[in-house]
Order: C-alpha cells, then structure tokens, then sequence
C-alpha cells in the first residue's frame, strides 16, 4: 500500500536529509551484514461430580488436525534473495533484495526516502501457487541524534511510516549497537484506503552518524512464504561509510 503521508510526516519529525555536508571517511566495503564505522554509536475431562462420563473421553486431545503443508498461508518458504547487493544513498547502504524487488522497481523517490512500487509479486514454495505480495516495502535515511534513544526513533518513524495502533511482538533492541527490529500487526483502516490488515517486518539500525530505516509489508495470509525473505534481506543490510 502506498504510505503518502510519509514524506512529509518523517521531513518534519526526523529531519530527513537530502545530503551530508561533512568531510566523509574512507572505509573497506563489510561483508553483507557488517557495518563500517557503527560503533559510535485447568484440568478437563474430569466432568460433572453427578456424572463422571466415559474414562475414555479426555477432550478430544489427538483430534487436532495435522498442517497441511500446503496451504500457502502455513507453508514456511526459504529466504530468496538478489545475488548481489543493491547501493543506495550514494553507495552507503548494500542491500539484498527480495525476490520480485530490483534497482527498476525499488528507487530513490527523493533524498532519504526510497520506496517500492505497490504489489509486487515475490516467493512462493509450492507448484501453482502465485507468490506472496509485497504490498510496501520502504528505506529512510536521516542524521542521528547521539542523544535519542531507538526506542524514541521506534515510535517518531512507525508514526512517519504511518503505522499507528499497531502490535508490536518479536521486538528486539539494543542501544549499545543502536539496533532494532520487531513484527508489526498492522490493522485495516478503511478510511485511509487500506482495508486489509497487514503484517511488517521493521529494523532501524545506526551507522556512520546516520540512522537507517527498512519496513517490508505483506498481507498476514503470505507472511509464512515471505517472512525467512525479509529476514534474510535485513539481516544482510549493511553500511559503508561515505566516501
């Protein structure tokens, strides 16, 4: 889904940037993932006491219905990503990106600020089944304030990403290494043209005295097929300092 509030919300809340004017620092590229320059950073069954009823009956427990492996809103799929990484904000962030995403499709719309088009197909595992769809996937840049907390950062770039009355699981955080990432549940809002619910993996990290934001998005019925894809192309951003 296309977030247009978000150029002018993250402008104002995080002083988003249309370039450095300070004396950049040389560095050797990391490997995928690597950052250069980062640091600074009850009981049932038993019944009614009158009637006891069969001994045999224990509430169903080996009636649950096995996972059908097929269903391609269960189906886990391996992580697919680009074979080499993406450069973006002049060669300062590499990026693997996901199936169906590519350097035509997921551009710079202006400084600090890179989205992909809406509705792009990407991973399925099982024959006949269309991938699952990415349906927004961004990338922000902004200057890091040392003094900000990412917990601060979490909540002004949800709010500028337009994610508001989300839930939150699988949160992690580290302020030592100024890193972030969670799962967010995104609920529909009709009256803004989303009525669908939708599922986000989100990471903020750190670098080179600026702050990196990605989110992925897709419906919560192809979270499964996609899910090990956008893990993997975070888990595998990393960051070179400018040249």
């Amino acid at each position: 889904m296309i977030r247009t509030a978000f150029i002018s919300s993250l402008a104002l809340s995080l002083c988003l940037v249309a370039g450095c004017d300070k004396e950049p620092a040389g560095t050797t590229p990391p490997k995928d993932g690597e950052t250069a320059d980062a640091g600074k950073g009850g009981k049932g069954g038993k019944g009614d006491k009158g009637n006891k009823g069969d001994k045999g009956d224990k509430g169903d427990k080996g009636s649950e219905e096995p996972v059908d492996e097929n269903d391609p809103t269960k189906k886990v799929c391996p992580a697919e990503v680009g074979e080499y990484p993406a450069p973006y904000f002049g060669d300062t962030v590499l990026l693997r990106l996901p199936k169906g995403v590519t350097e035509d499709n997921f551009v710079e719309m202006q400084p600090g600020f890179v989205r992909a088009s809406p509705e792009i197909e990407s991973v399925s595992c099982i024959e006949g089944i269309p991938g699952g769809v990415i349906s927004f996937m961004a990338l922000s840049s902004f200057m890091e304030e040392k003094d900000k907390t990412m917990a601060v950062y979490k909540d002004e770039t949800l709010e500028a990403f337009g994610y508001l009355g989300v839930k939150i699981s699988e949160e992690q955080i580290d302020e030592g290494k100024r890193f972030y990432q969670a799962v967010l549940d995104v609920p529909p809002a009709p009256d803004q043209g989303k009525p669908e619910p939708a599922r986000a993996l989100f990471k903020m990290q750190a670098a080179n005295d600026m702050v990196y934001a990605i989110v992925y998005e897709t419906h919560p019925n192809a979270w499964n097929a996609l899910k090990e894809t956008f893990m993997e192309s975070a888990n595998r951003m990393s960051f070179l300092a400018p040249q």
